[in-house]
């Protein structure tokens, strides 16, 4: 069974406005370098009126990949107070989208900047929806070692969420100072039985990422996003797939970021081309693909 472990059902509503903005600007650029010749009709104070996706379409790119659940991920971006949905609202809209599916299992996410109100939202959507686990965004703000947020960890370790972290780059208003690896050294060691999964390998913080998994059993990784090197860089992808597939055989999970990368390289590929390589054989691949994030969540 292949397994999607890092899929977003975003909401226009609940992205940051500043941030749909930024990624916006090559576009930008692009019209600004080419209006001489032709006018691409972009208002620059307009930022995408509607990005959706609905359900039965994301079924579909399923299907076409290949993919047999997928792990839907909720990301909190209400504190950055600069978008038009709150918290709440988009978690709702995604549970209810999901709900219909056994394919989809979606996340929660809080923002542990959020402090005491924070601690009661966890409990009031756990109460509400039973989730498996939840996303955390270090990239708003938040250090995971802060001794401010050991409450916060202390409720996610009792309630039984598996944790899935961003790490790696991120543009404004986001900040990536907050997204390494090693933030988590503390979170890892106090709470031994929480299990963590950190994005991307790592992101460009890749070189913390396998100390990390060495020290501490309850660190897993997903290979999210290495698309995104493709096919400039696919070197570099295979070496770091290589070396954390043989050191971590039980503890590396597939997960595509979709939709980040359809366009320039869609799960479909990204999946064949894992499984034409020799780290992905046998007993391994069927545990990349599925089997370590099945284990995890019993499913």
């Amino acid at each position: 069974m292949i397994v999607d472990a890092h899929v977003h059902l975003w909401d226009r509503g609940m992205l940051p406005n500043s941030a749909v903005r930024r990624y916006l600007e090559p576009i930008n650029q692009l019209d600004e370098d080419l209006k001489k010749f032709f006018d691409f009709g972009l208002d620059k104070e307009v930022v995408f009126d509607d990005f959706s996706l609905p359900v039965e379409k994301f079924l579909e790119e399923m299907a076409v990949s290949g993919v047999e659940k997928a792990l839907i991920l909720c990301t909190d971006f209400e504190l950055l107070n600069d978008s038009n949905m709150s918290n709440e609202e988009y978690t709702e809209k995604i549970f209810q989208e999901c709900s219909a599916y056994d394919e989809l299992i979606p996340f929660i996410s809080v923002d542990p900047n959020r402090g005491e109100e924070g601690l009661r939202m966890v409990e009031r959507m756990v109460r509400r929806y039973d989730p498996p686990g939840i996303k955390v965004y270090p990239a708003t703000g938040f250090y995971p070692n802060d001794e401010k947020h050991r409450p916060f960890w202390d409720l996610i370790d009792d309630l039984g969420l598996l944790v899935v972290s961003h790490a790696g780059m991120a543009l404004e208003p986001l900040d990536e100072k907050y997204c390494h690896p090693s933030f988590f050294r503390d979170v890892a060691e106090r709470h031994p039985d929480m299990n963590i999964i950190i994005a991307h390998f790592g992101g460009k913080f890749y070189d913390e990422l396998l100390p990390l998994m060495r020290e501490f059993p309850n660190i897993y990784t997903d290979c999210s996003a290495l698309q995104g090197w493709l096919p400039k860089r696919p070197d570099m992808v295979h070496s770091r797939m290589a070396e954390v597939c043989g050191e971590f055989p039980d503890r590396v999970i597939f997960g595509s970021d979709f939709p980040l990368y359809e366009i320039r390289y869609s799960t479909r590929r990204f999946i064949e081309l894992i499984c034409s390589e020799a780290y992905c054989k046998g007993a391994l691949k069927e545990k990349l693909l599925g089997g370590n994030i099945s284990r995890l969540l019993s499913l």
